[in-house]
């Protein structure tokens, strides 16, 4: 049977000096790299706005970062910009070997939903293929 790895996310944006930081996220990536070696497959997600993402709160005049507005019918936390296509921000960290990653989903690309999960937006009305990819995978290693 062959194993999967999926590291979710890790982008400078969300390591130490980006625009979102998470604490002590730095402390994984060693662990992540040696971890990608032992798998048959490594898939990823990646986090990646457009500039004009409308979960960011520089695109709400008088609005905060934390704030919790409707967005399109959605409750959205409104976020610092972060992973916008084409920045530093959006790339994988640089400990990272990307050339182990077998595939890359992008998640957060449609500027009116946001997309936590790395199958579908929030919304649930857009598939970022992960799903479809992976079952298509595990179907092929069983014939």
């Amino acid at each position: 049977m062959k194993s999967a790895l999926l590291p979710v996310d890790i982008q400078n944006d969300f390591l130490p000096g980006g625009a979102l930081a998470v604490k002590d996220s730095e402390k994984i990536l060693s662990t992540v790299q040696s971890l990608m070696s032992k798998f048959d497959w490594v898939f990823a997600t990646r986090d990646f706005h457009p500039a004009e993402h409308e979960s960011f709160a520089s695109m709400h005049p008088g609005r905060e970062v934390g704030e919790v507005i409707d967005l399109h019918g959605l409750d959205q936390s409104l976020w610092p910009d972060h992973c916008v296509q084409g920045s530093h921000g959006s790339e994988f960290s640089e400990q990272i070997d990307t050339q182990k990653i077998h595939k890359v989903f992008v998640k957060g690309t449609d500027p009116r939903v946001d997309s936590y999960s790395g199958f579908f937006d929030n919304g649930r009305k857009n598939s970022t293929g992960m799903g479809e990819y992976l079952k298509m995978k595990v179907s092929r290693s069983f014939t």
